[in-house]
């Protein structure tokens, strides 16, 4: 069994296994394996933590003043704006603007489940010196939800595709996912976006599309343009009608979130410091089961390591698992006490989606049943499908969310058809977005 003497715990926003550089090809592999399991802080640009004592006069000297923790890590990611405020006044981000800000209580609640991660994921886009809007990019990919796929097959928070993950050195196996893994995809997602901002001659706005649809495509129209003599601005090019609402939309939600009381939106209390940390472990533990025995909620793991598909850690993947920094250290004790899991059990999400981590295991008669219970105590309505309706937008629409519609409706995946109707249930206590 593995023991623990004095586990020191140490709040970690984010974890070492990443390079100087962000994302690497050793982002989603296990380091070498320890004796004990450890909670050590780390940073994404850390290889070794051995070299910060020769490092750490340096550092100093180079660190940019930083927030303290009296400061909330909105007001953080707000003092870090860098795009052009007068892209709020186009017609396209005002379009956007006005769309999501007819359910402020809706992106209240996205703004909760996003401030799990916005210290991790601002703290590396800082170092990066990146432009802080880029840490409000997985309200536009995943609603912050890290255990998503989209009928095109990206996963997580970022939405990578499969092979552009596996490019950027996400792992993908039938038990395990680094897209879905927060902290190894944030990583990989600035790393490619900082390539494809080189790319575009320090253009962010190209190089979000070109995040979107692929740089090839992007660059494509710009030649078609400038061939054309015609400007080679973001919003001059045919792009696909998903690109060309991709960028105002993240606009939009800067517009929103940055000025939140303008739009009666109230953002949750997030003190700028680490709500997560990471255990680094050598044997597969059994998610749920390590949570029950620090007495919390059985999906409280499970939520946050959705990289481990089957709820079991495979330590031939990766050796780390995230926790919530409060409960750290009862989840350590937890850990340490158990034997070795067997990895041959799925459970399902808590996910409302209608498939479970494996995305591919369908309701049984118990999850049915408990569907049939929540909509006797829960408004039902209809939404009969319109051109430019998507998922997202139909849920911040009637204030629930994408995995309860396609839960109620039966649905795989988050294609929709023009006429399609959908039962919106919306909870009459207010909407549940944990995932």
């Amino acid at each position: 069994m593995i023991t623990i003497s004095k586990p020191a715990f140490i709040a970690a926003s984010i974890i070492t296994l990443f390079t100087s550089s962000g994302c690497s090809s050793h982002m989603g592999k296990p380091e070498q394996a320890s004796k004990q399991p450890t909670l050590r802080k780390a940073s994404l640009h850390s290889t070794s933590l051995a070299n910060d004592a020769q490092t750490s006069t340096q550092q100093q000297a180079q660190q940019k003043p930083v927030l303290d923790n009296d400061f909330d890590t909105w007001e953080r990611v707000f003092r870090g704006f860098k795009l052009n405020n007068q892209y709020s006044q186009h017609p396209q981000v005002q379009r956007f603007v006005q769309y999501y800000g007819r359910n402020p209580a809706q992106l209240s609640l996205l703004s909760e489940r996003a401030s799990v991660f916005l210290h991790m994921i601002v703290h590396e886009v800082e170092r990066r010196d990146m432009p802080n809007e880029l840490a409000l990019l997985p309200f536009v990919e995943s609603a912050f939800d890290a255990d998503v796929f989209s009928h095109a097959g990206a996963a997580g928070l970022w939405q990578f595709i499969p092979d552009t993950g596996r490019r950027y050195g996400l792992q993908q196996a039938r038990s395990y996912d680094a897209r879905m893994d927060p902290f190894a995809a944030t990583g990989a997602a600035l790393t490619y976006l900082q390539k494809l901002n080189n790319d575009f001659n320090g253009d962010w706005l190209l190089a979000l599309a070109a995040y979107n649809c692929g740089e090839n495509r992007v660059q494509r129209e710009i030649d078609r343009n400038r061939a054309k003599g015609l400007p080679t601005t973001f919003w001059h090019l045919s792009l696909p009608k998903e690109t060309r609402e991709y960028v105002p939309r993240l606009l939009a939600f800067k517009e929103l979130i940055g000025n939140a009381p303008r739009y009666g939106i109230t953002l949750p209390e997030t003190p700028n410091s680490a709500r997560l940390a990471q255990l680094r472990i050598d044997k597969p533990v059994d998610l749920r089961q390590a949570a029950l025995q620090a007495g919390l909620a059985a999906d409280t793991l499970l939520n946050l390591n959705p990289c481990f598909r089957t709820g079991i850690t495979t330590p031939q993947y990766s050796n780390r698992i995230v926790l919530p920094r409060q409960y750290a250290k009862q989840l350590v004790q937890a850990i340490e006490a158990l034997p070795p899991a067997a990895n041959n059990r799925i459970y399902a999400s808590k996910s409302s989606s209608g498939y479970n981590k494996l995305a591919t295991t369908r309701m049984g008669k118990k999850k049915s049943s408990q569907l049939a219970k929540a909509k006797t105590k829960s408004s039902v309505k209809v939404h009969t499908v319109r051109r430019g309706d998507t998922l997202q937008s139909i849920a911040l629409r009637h204030g629930t969310t994408v995995k309860t519609l396609m839960k109620h409706n039966s649905k795989r995946t988050s294609k929709l058809k023009v006429g399609e109707r959908l039962d919106v249930i919306a909870s009459v206590s207010g909407v549940n977005v944990q995932s």
